[in-house]
């Protein structure tokens, strides 16, 4: 028993004395990248570098300072800022880059970078309602649509957009894979006449149609009770007809003149939300690809991502579309429409829309 307790001994001391000899396995990074760079940005490098305006991003880290998912008092290290958390966030949003390289770049460890990541993207979700609605009301929207090009009782244009991302963890690749083999999340989403978001939808795998998605999202149950047959949003050939979702009139061969220019006021006026989704896509470069595990953050990412859109179109704060991406959706599908009389009295008013544009 001597004899092996003075062995234990021996071998205890040599593994102490080997952890101490080894170097604390310290990861580079770059320190004071904000108050040494961030701020000698000149107005345009800032933007430049975040896709954002100066002005729009502090207004975001004063509004995430005020709210309760800033931990003012229970941070390891205080100087973790609120800029530093926003900064870091709209960074990675902003650029084709890994949380490893922000972390790095913002002087944070990664697992911090992670965590600050989840606190931003809870803030902004939770604020979602404040700058994603329907606030405007029925008959401002319908105006400020009319004047785009004609097309009258317009509140909104939907559509969806793949966002390509990796097979999320625990979850079958073919689930996720849209028409073109890619692992995708459809974002449906309706703009305003300013290409703003007032609806949003996101989490349906890209191999559902953008029909069925429609048909899964809580607003294709409130739009008829709030709008009744007097508005209506429009979308492309993919979704049903109804008295409160136009579609434009498919081509058989057979087009009357009233039908040729019922579709163009019509299309002129549907491809605000291409260029809505184009806008969200060429500012926020991390939705070309999204490399995020799970499908809960993904889709909280994607609802971040539209809020900030949100608050630069408030702010005036433009960005030039990139001619460089790619249709975000899908060409038309027919989808099988098994309600006779909506697919009717949406028929009729379109129709009815159809002969007055002619007449004017």
């Amino acid at each position: 028993m001597e004899y092996l307790s003075s062995s234990d001994s021996e071998e205890d001391i040599e593994i102490i004395e080997h952890i101490l000899s080894k170097k604390k396995n310290i990861i580079p990074k770059i320190n004071n990248y904000i108050t040494d760079v961030v701020h000698a940005y000149t107005d345009p490098q800032f933007k430049g570098s975040f896709r954002m305006e100066r002005c729009t991003a502090y207004y975001v880290v004063k509004m995430f300072e005020e709210s309760i998912f800033f931990p003012k008092n229970n941070l390891s290290d205080p100087t973790i800022t609120s800029e530093n958390h926003i900064l870091s966030f709209i960074w990675f949003s902003a650029n084709k880059c890994s949380l490893r390289d922000v972390s790095e770049r913002f002087g944070i460890g990664l697992t911090t970078q992670f965590r600050i990541n989840n606190r931003v993207m809870d803030f902004l979700v939770s604020i979602s309602s404040k700058f994603i609605n329907f606030n405007e009301g029925s008959v401002g929207l319908s105006q400020e649509f009319q004047k785009v090009s004609g097309m009258p009782g317009v509140i909104g244009c939907i559509d969806g957009s793949s966002i390509p991302i990796r097979t999320p963890a625990h979850k079958i690749k073919s689930t996720y894979t849209n028409r073109h083999d890619i692992p995708s999340i459809t974002l449906q989403a309706i703009c305003d006449y300013k290409k703003r978001f007032i609806d949003v939808f996101t989490g349906a795998p890209g191999k559902i149609h953008d029909a069925r998605v429609f048909a899964l999202s809580d607003i294709s149950k409130e739009l008829p009770s709030m709008y009744g047959t007097k508005y209506h949003i429009i979308g492309d050939g993919a979704y049903s007809i109804r008295e409160w979702l136009l579609v434009p009139y498919k081509n058989y061969g057979n087009f009357t003149e009233s039908q040729i220019i019922f579709n163009k006021t019509f299309c002129a006026t549907r491809v605000l939300i291409e260029n809505t989704f184009g806008l969200l896509k060429s500012r926020f470069r991390q939705l070309l690809q999204l490399d995020i595990h799970y499908v809960d953050k993904i889709t909280k990412f994607i609802i971040s991502c539209c809020v900030l859109h949100n608050m630069c179109i408030n702010m005036n704060d433009e960005i030039e579309l990139d001619n460089e991406i790619g249709p975000s959706t899908d060409p038309e599908n027919d989808f099988i429409d098994s309600d006779f009389n909506q697919r009717k009295n949406g028929e009729s008013k379109r129709d009815a829309i159809k002969n007055s544009l002619q007449y004017f």
